[in-house]
């Protein structure tokens, strides 16, 4: 029998063993069109929350869509990488400032990345082409 995944176990998680468990489940079941286990279900709900849905659902050779149904009815945010690169995306007007004013713009993505600008005075520089290219 599957043992259950929680929150607490997500660090320990990897699609390597979720696919082991998969994999046990698939040749012990006795029919093909067996329901998968609540169990595993899980495990691949919480592997979204460090993955893609496409990842995790082509890991484990899953319906997508049904994954990414369990994924959004418990609440748990999708990816940056399992939505497209234009949603999400938020346009940042700046007004010309005075030639002493400082700007600090600092961008963290989900994976770990950082990105900060620091400048003074008018800076000629495409913010919006530096926010997408960290964000894709």
């Amino acid at each position: 029998m599957t043992t259950p995944v929680t929150v607490s176990q997500t660090n320990a998680l990897t699609l390597a063993a979720v696919q082991s468990r998969f994999a046990a489940w698939r040749k012990k079941r006795k029919n093909s069109r067996s329901a998968i286990p609540e169990e595993l279900w899980s495990a691949a709900v919480l592997l979204c929350m460090e993955s893609s849905v496409h990842k995790v659902s082509r890991g484990l050779r899953l319906n997508h869509t049904e994954l990414k149904k369990r994924v959004v009815s418990r609440g748990l945010p999708l990816t940056c990488s399992a939505m497209p690169a234009t949603q999400g995306f938020i346009a940042i007007d700046i007004p010309r400032m005075d030639d002493g004013a400082a700007v600090l713009i600092e961008m963290e993505h989900r994976n770990g990345n950082r990105m900060r600008i620091n400048f003074k005075g008018q800076a000629d520089l495409d913010f919006q082409a530096f926010a997408k290219s960290f964000w894709s």
